[in-house]
């Protein structure tokens, strides 16, 4: 699932993505750069994810459905579900799960 960051308002300097039923034990917080030369294979595993966008722009796969993600996206990711990330510029994005 991807959670567009535009289509949310911003309220007192606060966007809220909604994402209060994920919430549960932090395995690990990553800041990446991925970039042409750099891509993030795509794979899987059992543990649940958040990416969270901070600059740039970049194609998710998501089980072989893919889309364009931007600067202030979230990706909800489920246990499981094949998952990667490329670019043909370069993105900044958080990775918590």
């Amino acid at each position: 699932m991807i959670v567009r960051g535009q289509a949310i308002a911003e309220v007192n300097g606060r966007r809220e993505y909604g994402v209060k039923p994920l919430q549960g034990k932090i395995r690990h917080f990553v800041v990446r750069l991925t970039s042409r030369d750099n891509p993030f294979a795509p794979h899987k595993h059992d543990g649940s994810e958040l990416w969270y966008i901070l600059e740039g722009e970049a194609i998710v796969a998501l089980d072989g459905d893919e889309s364009v993600v931007e600067a202030g996206d979230l990706i909800l990711l489920s246990p499981w579900t094949t998952h990667g990330l490329r670019t043909e510029t370069s993105v900044r994005w958080i990775c918590l799960g």
